[in-house]
């Protein structure tokens, strides 16, 4: 899941995480639970934690495109548990969901050599993949939020 040895506290870094529902339960259609999720996402890029470039929130899994922020004083690893963690308790809180996300996350560290425009694509595509619209912009959780550092 994660590269051995790879520093998760770089601020250089641009990272392609997906991070699944519990038990891949499709949790997220609940429109309530997308918002927080979405909310939660904005809330950590206005608190200067992540640079958010896009993300979508699929029913049972969330891809996200993302570097941690210069302010931000913690790595990847520890960004994803606290951002799991609140998340979570809100659910809980609000619609009585013991579990929100899985354990692990899976990381994709985006190589010098990579096109940020491809992995963007594919991140808010996504539903268009799975035919639930026709096009990205039609889904309601799937969002560009900042200008891909090309």
């Amino acid at each position: 899941m994660h590269l051995s040895g790879f520093d998760y506290t770089g601020k250089s870094q641009i990272y392609f995480l997906t991070l699944c529902s519990a038990d891949n339960k499709p949790l997220f259609m609940d429109p309530g639970i997308a918002g927080l999720i979405a909310n939660e996402l904005e809330l950590r890029r206005n608190r200067y934690e992540i640079i958010l470039f896009c993300f979508c929130i699929m029913p049972d899994h969330l891809h996200m495109l993302l570097s941690l922020d210069q302010g931000y004083s913690k790595n990847l690893i520890k960004w994803v548990s606290a951002f799991k963690r609140y998340s979570a308790r809100a659910a809980k809180k609000s619609w009585g969901i013991e579990q929100l996300w899985q354990k692990n996350f899976y990381d994709h560290v985006i190589r010098r050599d990579e096109s940020l425009i491809k992995v963007a694509e594919y991140i808010v595509n996504n539903p268009v993949r799975k035919g639930m619209v026709r096009e990205w912009k039609e889904y309601p959780y799937s969002r560009i939020a900042n200008p891909l550092p090309l």
